[in-house]
């Protein structure tokens, strides 16, 4: 009797035997129940792959779970040492299945408890402790429930987790491969050039050294111009994100590829984007059709675009960082679900803080393992984006040390302070924003340096066109506004350089206009192929799948003198024409139902001209001097208006466009105060604000 006494208490084995058990059991559970969950958000076709995807993620998280288990095994046998095998495994058990529980619970319902408070909040922290209390309740509540189940059911629940492992670990292996047969050379592409497509979101054109900034530093992109074509008046349809990136994926106006606003649940028409044509163009002048496997199609995303949005489509790999997403396949059932399981999105959000520049590391490292097969990779890059919080030695580069104001980082929620007018930065803490924004364009810079040293170390750089470019700009308060959202041309005009090696010359500056809409017709024209087109009409025979875009390859040689006369552009507040002497701004409405005269008298968004050719920085309003020319923008802007397939009274305003409305009626007077602001023409009337403090809570835009 003694000698099974000590062989159930203080032995060492005896506690890892049962850590070992406890954490393949609950890890198994965990994860059938956590890829049940996931599956939710990411449908898996066929009964019988969700079945092996949810034993993959069995395997897993048992996996995961046994390794915890025995390191809390480690830590805790001085207090389990006396105790039998059945009180260890009870005790771990408890501990095992209540974490998870608790972890399981506080991930999938964010969306619904507390949505957007911070982690640190303590209301964030009662709830969890609420949840933490109520999961380890239920764990200890089962764990007595199972010590009453026969012997038999005891067996069938080890049996379940045997056959989950005799099930998920073949199909991991086989999920494992990766899609080589993707971008392989062969003779319908080997002649073909690869594409680099970088974007880096809300970077303005006038911040780069090759548009003639003399502070900001930008080697890169400078070396680029030198290379290829820099195009001085390129714009975007839309000043902000997935607008624009409709229209460069389809050639498109916002209002025939249907994403007209950034709100959740957003998504873009049906339409043939730049990576989905890749799988079947036809070639030109003469030559065989592509085929599904001739292109690699990878993005890395930062945020505010995702898989979901459509306009990813025909990617057949994609990054969202933060979205917590590694890379996926979208061909790979495992590696779309296991993209939402809880343990993988901790795992690369782990490795994000600690590493940063997620979007760099992994387009980094797949062009080192993929980078000599036929691709098109888009990277999508935030430096210049909201938070302003570049990395020291960027940001000592045009940081004032001597600077001891509040402002460290410059986030989304601080422009909301400011424009309710709930905080007034002073002349130091603007100069200590405007200089965080420009660290991120040096930042944007090296990143960017990066991937193309990348590309040259795979020997594939020379034959890769390279595009630079911006969804948007940003304010500055260049008129007493920050972020973007706006019709300004601190919005509208973006940087582009393109580099296509014997494709377009070097060093050459393009003076024309422009627009987002051109990039998708361009690249064809580059890479060889044909501009898609759809027919898909509406009741008035407007053709929502023309490309309304036009190849910029002929400015670039100098065979072509203008695309277009008028740049187009729209927010759910106003819209605005422009060619590149003047331009004039409206408010959103039904313009054939509109006059000129009815518009500028419009209290909230009376209709604006500014000359560009003497006034660039649009600070004076000369429609009443120059009413021929606005006539003129006017009569323009209303037929594009009345030739777009979506009508403008579908589009309903965005949270962000009521927030800016509500403000702009507050400064006009109206309402409780509520939106006042720093605007042109604020009327703030309340106390003092306070300043901007960094210490408010952080929110991702």
């Amino acid at each position: 009797m003694a000698t099974e006494n000590s062989s159930q208490s203080g032995g060492l084995g005896v506690t890892l035997r049962a850590a070992l058990n406890v954490g393949l059991g609950v890890g198994a559970l965990i994860g059938v129940i956590d890829a049940g969950i996931a599956s939710t958000l990411t449908p898996v076709e066929g009964v019988g792959t969700l079945l092996a995807c949810a034993a993959g993620a069995a395997v897993v998280y048992g996996a995961a779970y046994s390794g915890l288990m025995l390191l809390a095994a480690l830590l805790l046998h001085p207090w389990l040492r006396s105790r039998t095998l059945g009180q260890r495994f009870a005790a771990l058990f408890t501990l095992a299945l209540g974490g998870g529980l608790f972890l399981e619970l506080f991930w999938w319902s964010r969306p619904w408890v507390l949505y957007g408070v911070p982690i640190s909040d303590p209301r964030r922290l009662a709830a969890g402790a609420a949840m933490a209390l109520a999961c380890f309740a239920l764990a200890a509540f089962a764990t007595r429930r199972m010590a009453l189940l026969s012997n038999a059911l005891k067996w069938s629940a080890a049996a379940a987790v045997a056959a989950l492992w005799l099930v998920g670990v073949p199909f991991l292996v086989l999920s494992a491969r990766d899609v080589e047969q993707l971008g392989r050379l062969n003779e319908r592409n080997r002649d073909l050039p690869n594409v680099l497509f970088v974007v880096h979101d809300a970077m303005r054109a006038d911040v780069l050294g090759c548009y003639g900034n003399t502070r900001v530093k930008t080697p890169v992109f400078d070396s680029l111009a030198a290379r290829g074509v820099l195009f001085e008046n390129a714009f975007v349809q839309a000043p902000f994100t997935g607008s624009s990136f409709g229209s460069y994926f389809t050639g498109k106006y916002p209002r025939r590829h249907g994403f007209v606003k950034m709100v959740p649940g957003m998504r873009m028409e049906p339409s043939v984007t730049i990576a989905s044509h890749l799988d079947s163009a036809t070639r030109t002048p003469s030559g065989p059709k592509l085929e599904r496997t001739d292109y690699h199609s990878v993005t890395f995303m930062t945020g505010a675009l995702s898989q979901a949005s459509g306009l990813m489509r025909g990617f057949d790999s994609y990054f969202e960082a933060m979205m917590g997403h590694d890379l996926v396949d979208v061909d790979n059932p495992w590696s779309v679900l296991r993209s939402e399981l809880v343990l993988y999105v901790l795992k690369s959000k782990l490795e994000q803080r600690i590493f940063g520049e997620p979007v760099k590391r992994a387009a980094v490292d797949w062009f080192e393992r993929n980078g000599r097969k036929r691709f098109f990779a888009m990277a999508h890059f935030y430096a210049t984006h909201t938070p302003y919080d570049p990395p020291a030695d960027v940001r000592a580069l045009y940081c004032d040390p001597a600077y001891d104001g509040p402002v460290k980082a410059f986030y989304a929620h601080h422009r909301e302070l400011i424009e309710s007018g709930k905080a007034t930065p002073t002349e130091a803490d603007k100069r200590q924003i405007q200089n965080l924004y420009y660290a991120g364009v040096t930042h944007g810079d090296r990143m960017t340096g990066e991937l193309l040293d990348a590309l040259e170390r795979a020997g594939v750089l020379d034959n890769t066109i390279v595009v630079i470019t911006a969804d948007h700009g940003e304010e500055l308060d260049d008129h007493g506004l920050w972020e973007h959202n706006h019709m300004f041309n601190t919005n509208l005009r973006v940087p582009l350089i393109v580099v296509a090696p014997g494709r377009l010359p070097a060093g050459v500056r393009v003076k024309s206009l422009v627009d987002s809409i051109d990039l998708l017709p361009s690249l064809c024209e580059l890479i060889g192929l044909q501009v898609p087109h759809e027919e898909r009409l509406d009741d008035k025979q407007r053709n929502y799948g023309l490309v309304d875009g036009a190849s910029f390859v002929g400015l670039a040689h100098g065979r072509a003198e203008r695309l277009r006369e008028f740049s187009f552009a729209e927010n759910g507040l106003e819209m605005s024409a422009q060619d590149l002497e003047w331009k004039l701004v409206v408010r959103a409405a039904e313009l054939e139902k509109e006059s000129l005269d009815s518009m500028e008298s419009h209290e909230i968004y009376p209709a604006r001209l500014y000359h560009l050719a003497a006034d660039p920085d649009e600070h004076s309003n000369v429609l009443a001097e120059h009413r021929e020319q606005a006539l003129r923008l006017f009569g323009a802007l209303r037929a594009w208006d009345m030739a777009m397939p979506i009508p403008r009274h579908s589009i309903a305003q965005s949270a962000r466009d009521l927030e800016q409305e509500a403000r702009r009626l507050g400064e006009l007077g109206y309402g409780d105060g509520v939106g006042q602001g720093v605007g042109p023409t604020q009327k703030n009337t309340g106390g003092k604000p306070d300043p901007v403090q960094p210490s408010e809570q952080k929110r991702q835009p």
